[in-house]
């Protein structure tokens, strides 16, 4: 389960835990391939939900070395209608925390995606440790059951960030106790690119690539740099990035930066837009203005509204103050298409109409609370692969900021981090497979400027920039998942495809 808001899930790293940190790292390089494969086992099983019975697919488990905790990782193959290439596609999600989707209605939209894609080749979905129908869970009843009442109150951001400071601290150090597979200190994307690796290894493949998407890309990455430290016969050969989110990029200290640059983003493109500029009754020139007033409203008299829950349960009633309306329209700004429901909900607190919150918050808070996303994993893996920045450093980008410094300030302060610290911060090394990156220039939270930056450093690199789209190229452009075939067919050939859709980059 998500933390209520944005601004708590992004700092669902700020919580912490109050135990003693043994001299343990569990990432050890020193073995060789064959010795870490061996230690690593896969057993086909059935599958275990209800699919296309004209599908072919199987179903299977990895089971993990306990030197690294004990883990069961389901595992599921696409096979198509016709397989042309003996190669695969492994998919590596977003998160970290997001599970594959490997039940029946998430197997149905792989199946439409895989059709779609027509990529001929398997397509491999896991769900990485702590993700999913993973083995050992890490949940914590008190976390949900936390979450479900701050949903009801109202709290200010600092109020609410030390409360779930103290209680995702606690969680983590019972969650240990109840079985030591679940330190924190075994998960991490280190540790995910190995069982990644030792999965491919097991199978009956000599060579594989990946498509990983928002923080798929850095496992996808993470992969390639231990392929060049630890080879093994199964061979990775070329990856596709979409919404590159490297080693080194994201973290508590650029949220500040992400924050702001998203609401600029708003603020200056939803004018142009003649849908969402229509909803601004001539008020254009002032929508920072507008916002702003809107958040200053509802941390004085916050609006509560009763939302519909997607699996059937009971409408969920919830109190909307100034930050939770923030993590709101954070997560709307993802998607212009939504832009014009942001306008609708800033008129909305002004002119007191909660019916007017509905279209933009139900589909936030449903995804929220969604079992498909695990917010304690998310933590634990964002602080493995991220070593804490001094406060001095964090303040200094706060001050750079300062539209919303008061959502950003205490951020540092509550860093979970503090307490599950990075034992080695992961390392970005350039890939030696050909590697084509695609990028959205209105993505809010893995920037356009990162995959630049990362095209500089990587020239051999393709970059594909999606000018009208934000977040998941491949999730909003039907053409370019029409045609990623293309580049695994022949990876080392320049990507053209749907060109007047997109500017390239070489």
């Amino acid at each position: 389960m998500r933390p209520i808001t944005i601004i708590v899930f992004v700092s669902a790293l700020l919580m912490g835990a109050f135990f003693l940190i043994e001299s343990v790292f569990f990432h050890n390089e020193k073995i060789t391939a064959e010795e870490n494969n061996e230690s690593y086992k896969y057993l086909k099983k059935p599958c275990w939900f209800d699919a296309d019975w004209q599908a072919d697919i199987s179903c299977g488990e990895l089971h993990t070395p306990s030197r690294s905790g004990k883990f069961i990782l389901p595992v599921v193959i696409l096979h198509p209608e016709q397989l042309t290439q003996k190669d695969p596609v492994v998919y590596l999600q977003g998160g970290p925390g997001a599970s594959a989707g490997l039940h029946s209605e998430g197997i149905k939209r792989w199946l439409s995606w895989m059709r779609l894609a027509n990529i001929k080749r398997d397509l491999i979905l896991l769900d990485v440790r702590g993700t999913g129908k993973s083995k050992p869970a890490l949940v914590c009843a008190e976390y949900n059951r936390t979450n479900q009442q701050l949903l009801r109150e109202h709290k200010t951001l600092s109020e609410e960030l030390a409360q779930s400071f103290s209680v995702t601290g606690q969680c983590f150090k019972e969650a240990m106790l109840q079985d030591p597979s679940l330190d924190y200190r075994n998960f991490s994307t280190r540790l995910s690119a190995q069982d990644v690796r030792a999965l491919m290894a097991q199978l009956d493949y000599t060579e594989w690539n990946i498509l990983g998407v928002s923080y798929g890309t850095r496992l996808a990455l993470e992969v390639a740099r231990q392929e060049q430290q630890l080879p093994q016969s199964v061979r990775l050969r070329s990856m596709v990035l979409d919404s590159i989110y490297p080693a080194g990029y994201g973290g508590v200290q650029t949220w500040p930066q992400v924050l702001d640059a998203a609401l600029q983003k708003f603020f200056k493109g939803c004018p142009r837009l003649p849908d969402c500029s229509n909803h601004l009754k001539n008020n254009q020139d002032k929508l920072q203005e507008l916002f702003m007033s809107a958040l200053a409203r509802l941390r004085d008299n916050p609006m509560t509204i009763t939302i519909k829950h997607w699996d059937g349960e009971a409408p969920m009633r919830w109190v909307v103050n100034d930050h939770r309306f923030l993590s709101i329209v954070f997560a709307g700004i993802y998607e212009p298409n939504d832009w014009s429901k942001i306008a609708d909900a800033v008129q909305a607190v002004h002119d007191g109409r909660s019916d007017l919150l509905k279209p933009l918050a139900e589909p936030y808070l449903n995804h929220s609370v969604s079992s498909d996303f695990n917010s304690l994993t998310f933590t634990a893996v964002d602080c493995a692969d991220n070593p804490v920045f001094p406060e001095a450093d964090y303040l200094n980008a706060v001050a750079q900021y300062p539209l919303l410094q008061n959502y950003t300030r205490d951020q540092w302060r509550y860093q979970l981090c503090h307490q599950l610290p990075s034992v080695a911060a992961l390392e970005l090394v350039k890939p030696l497979v050909p590697t084509l990156i695609l990028a959205g220039a209105q993505d809010p939270i893995t920037p356009v400027q990162w995959a630049r930056q990362i095209h500089e450093q990587w020239p051999e690199s393709q970059l594909r920039v999606s000018e009208d789209l934000a977040h998941s190229v491949l999730g909003s452009d039907v053409c370019l998942l029409e045609n990623i075939a293309s580049f695994f067919d022949q990876p080392n050939v320049a990507f053209t495809a749907c060109t007047s859709l997109a500017r390239l980059s070489n």
